[in-house]
């Protein structure tokens, strides 16, 4: 049975779809069946997987299975050996309006994934930055958050936003929600700063784990744009080596 993980944080630009894709590869590369979700109606996941593919999939993507439209079995994309996709569409956000109006809103995302869940080791959910309906679905459908975070003064702060959703969501509808950990990403040894953030960021929240730190690198912008996992760019780079060791640390909470 599949393990759900939701990388989520509210904030905009902190790197989750690059850790939702490389992270996805890595863990496929270690022969772990991996399902990607889309839920982010800017769908750079998707984008980033398939390219202009995505236009094919305007009737079978995760919005049409959240309004019962799709079968889950018709919306799996396989990407490569070990790694499928149920994508997102530019078509997502003209249905939140009917996701919010829906019998249980907030399990949608949940009850299309449970007939797959068998097939999957990791199920990794990429989600947008904001806390609507799709998040909430997201968490909803998760057993875990894995939180990626630049370490600026704002990117720690904001933590707290993600840890009184995640409480709200287990006293909801998710008791059983855990957070995997922190990951700080984009990181530089070049000023002083980061390293003073990373150090606040273990004094604010002393009990929350924190996981692989993710370099800044420019390898991982040019393989994102060019549609690769940094393993397929430059698979012997600090970047890729560095998402190898967080999917082993991954596997290592989860799996014991």
């Amino acid at each position: 049975m599949a393990v759900v993980i939701s990388v989520a944080n509210q904030k905009g630009g902190v790197g989750k779809t690059t850790l939702t894709m490389n992270l996805g590869h890595a863990l496929a590369s270690m022969g772990k069946k991996v399902l990607l979700v889309d839920i982010d109606p800017q769908f750079n996941l998707t984008f980033g997987l398939i390219g202009m593919q995505v236009l094919n999939y305007g009737d079978s993507n995760v919005g049409t299975l959240m309004t019962r439209e799709s079968d889950v079995d018709d919306t799996i994309v396989q990407v490569k050996k070990n790694l499928d996709l149920i994508p997102s569409h530019l078509n997502l956000s003209a249905r939140e309006i009917e996701i919010i109006n829906a019998y249980n809103r907030e399990r949608r995302l949940e009850k299309a994934l449970t007939p797959v869940l068998p097939d999957y080791d990791y199920v990794l959910i990429d989600n947008p930055p904001s806390m609507g309906i799709f998040l909430v679905n997201s968490l909803t459908a998760s057993d875990y958050v894995l939180i990626p975070l630049e370490l600026s003064y704002f990117g720690v702060i904001g933590m707290q936003l993600m840890f009184n959703l995640m409480r709200m969501i287990r006293e909801e509808t998710n008791e059983n929600l855990k957070l995997l950990g922190l990951v700080p990403n984009k990181f530089t040894r070049q000023t002083k700063v980061p390293k003073m953030r990373l150090k606040e960021l273990r004094e604010t929240y002393p009990d929350a784990p924190i996981l692989t730190t993710i370099p800044k690198a420019i390898a991982l912008e040019k393989a994102q744009s060019q549609g690769l996992s940094i393993f397929e760019f430059d698979g012997d780079g600090r970047a890729a080596k560095a998402f190898s060791k967080l999917a082993r640390e991954v596997v290592e909470i989860v799996e014991g």
